[in-house]
């Protein structure tokens, strides 16, 4: 299938920031953060020591529906470890499973639900179900139960169980097994370390005289910058000796040569654990001495998950608005569902947002 187009949303701003804190919780689905920053020891002590935990649960779909609606606690978030994007589910923390299924499997369920708007895309059809087995009736209830069960049903000679992952934010317990968790796994960072790298002293905010459209150009070439380090690309090395006539790369200008550290968090991450990387970032810029300071912070969403990102209440406390569904979108493995932001030093530091997602995602409209 051809990949849908991205767009590209920049937004910029001073710490505190009261967006960066409700950008965290506005997205529960990510598979990858990756860290870079000029090689600091301090630094890189304080985000190894953060332990991201998932767990892991081999089970039918209806087995795990009961299993989330009875946890204490509850603010359960999972989906399966499958790449499978035809036919698949998540349920986000405001305890709402979501299905995104073929007309097919939509017809053959016989639950209401609604189709999905994008033009060029494959059809198919978004089922919302609340996990809280109070908020609907026996009847209706047992409904929804008997098609996820036909649903488990028709998979029996082919995908068979689901292996799901799942994070609960109240129940963030030790590497073991139990009759609640099959598996508890905590996520190792890869930790990468490249020397004499030409490193940008980047100016985040508009600077006097400069046009709008100089300071896109110049972020845009800080940015990249960054998604070149996280490939450990060898344009940025001081000893580069690339014939010209095949590749020419200059570093945002001004720069110099330094350490770069570049660590690396994947599988299935905790909204919890982007908040505490970027707490752990900002109080470490906060104290910088460095004027040259800054630190880069890439999410990379769960793109095979229905829901992107949940709509946030307007209270401070970044809670869920209980009134707006999250926005559509088409779960594909190629999309693009990405943030990266560049934070400078100091108290009142400034940062960057550059967030991209694909056409068939209706968040931006």
């Amino acid at each position: 299938m051809t990949m849908a187009h991205s767009r590209v949303m920049l937004t910029n701003g001073t710490l505190p920031s009261a967006h960066l804190n409700r950008l965290c919780a506005a997205h529960p689905f990510t598979q990858q953060l990756d860290i870079v920053f000029p090689a600091s020891d301090e630094l890189e002590r304080a985000l190894t020591s953060l332990k991201p935990k998932y767990c892991k649960r081999h089970c039918t779909l209806v087995e795990f529906f009961d299993f989330a609606s009875k946890s204490p606690g509850g603010n359960i978030t999972a989906m399966p470890s499958t790449s499978e994007c035809v036919d698949t589910w998540c349920i986000d923390p405001r305890g709402v499973l979501t299905l995104c299924i073929s007309k097919s499997l939509y017809e053959q369920l016989g639950l209401i639900g609604k189709k999905l708007p994008f033009k060029g895309c494959p059809e198919r059809y978004v089922i919302r179900i609340p996990v809280r087995q109070e908020i609907e009736s026996v009847a209706v209830r047992a409904k929804q139960k008997a098609a996820l069960k036909f649903w488990d049903e028709l998979r029996e000679n082919g995908s068979g169980k689901w292996e799901v992952l799942y994070c609960q934010a109240d129940i963030m317990m030790q590497p073991g097994t139990s009759e609640s968790h099959e598996a508890v796994v905590i996520v190792q960072p890869r930790i990468c370390r490249s020397t004499d790298i030409h490193i940008p002293v980047p100016a985040l905010a508009l600077l006097p005289e400069e046009s709008t459209e100089d300071w896109d150009e110049r972020i845009s070439d800080l940015f990249e910058w960054v998604g070149m380090a996280c490939l450990g690309a060898q344009r940025l090395k001081a000893n580069d000796r690339v014939n010209p006539y095949v590749a020419v790369y200059e570093v945002p200008a001004p720069s110099y040569i330094g350490d770069v550290t570049q660590i690396t968090w994947a599988t299935f991450l905790h909204q919890s654990f982007i908040k505490d990387a970027l707490d752990t970032v900002i109080s470490h810029l906060a104290s910088a001495t460095d004027n040259r300071a800054f630190v880069a912070m890439t999410r990379h969403g769960c793109c095979t998950s229905p829901v992107g990102a949940i709509p946030l209440s307007l209270a401070p406390d970044a809670s869920f608005d209980a009134v707006r569904d999250p926005h559509l979108r088409v779960p594909e493995i190629n999309a693009e569902d990405t943030g990266c932001l560049i934070l400078g030093p100091g108290h009142n530091g400034n940062f960057v947002l550059a967030e991209s997602i694909g056409q068939w995602d209706a968040r931006w409209g």
